[in-house]
């Protein structure tokens, strides 16, 4: 079976619809890289919007694996309650055996836009908190360094997470940049620094720990809503832009 990667979706399930019809996609793995936008709405409708999109999946043999971004309600993909064949939500730290590649999931990021979503924004002047019941933020988004989970892997030919080490794309060696830094001005979040530099550094720290035992080919992530490639330490990262489709060939 074929692998594709697949960068943030924010919910819009349909776009994997519209590439199985595509490029007539069948006998496919689907790796979803994160902010999924599963928790945004009731559990029920929710599963009503992918049942839409499960049962061609299923007709063509294509399973999507969502690991969990910050954008996602993380007790879902701790214990996966919808109960789809070829649609599943994996527990961080997982290890898929997928066309004969054996690939680590871990998930989770701290959100720039957490203060947006959950306070009122003077920028946007909107209200992004809890509506109806449904959160939109959750504490527990951010990416945990689990070093007993990942200290004994052995023969990991693929790492897939949501955020990056910090020697990845973007660098953030001399700032933030003007989209983050605005945020902090405009919420007065000032510990979001400190998290997004901390967060990444134990996310090199979790890829040394892997890359000590096994021979990492290939590294793909989300999150950063742009594309990029490189290579580094024997490995090559590629960020997927926003609905990016990729296979490695």
């Amino acid at each position: 079976m074929r692998i594709f990667y697949l960068g943030d979706i924010h919910g819009n399930f349909n776009l994997i619809h519209q590439y199985v019809d595509m490029y007539d996609l069948k006998d496919t793995h689907i790796i979803q890289v994160g902010d999924f936008g599963i928790g945004f709405a009731t559990f029920q409708k929710e599963k009503r919007m992918l049942e839409m999109y499960h049962t061609k999946l299923v007709k063509n043999n294509v399973h999507v694996w969502a690991i969990r971004g910050n954008h996602d309600y993380k007790p879902y993909f701790d214990n996966d309650p919808f109960g789809f064949t070829n649609i599943h939500l994996v527990p961080d730290y997982t290890v898929l055996n997928l066309a004969d590649k054996n690939i680590l999931c871990i998930g989770g990021a701290v959100s720039v836009d957490s203060e947006w979503r959950y306070t009122k924004s003077p920028k946007f002047g909107t209200w992004h908190g809890p509506t109806l019941g449904v959160e939109s933020w959750w504490s527990d988004e951010k990416f945990v360094l689990d070093v007993d989970k990942i200290k004994d892997l052995r023969d990991i030919n693929i790492i897939v997470t949501h955020t990056c080490p910090d020697y990845c794309t973007p660098d953030n060696t001399f700032g933030l940049g003007p989209f983050v830094e605005g945020i902090i001005k405009d919420t007065g979040d000032s510990e979001l620094r400190t998290d997004l530099l901390f967060e990444r550094n134990q996310l090199t720290q979790a890829f040394n720990i892997v890359k000590m035992n096994n021979d990492i080919e290939f590294a793909y992530y989300g999150h950063f809503h742009r594309s990029d490639v490189m290579n580094m330490y024997g490995t090559k990262h590629r960020l997927l832009g926003v609905g990016e489709l990729w296979e490695e060939r």
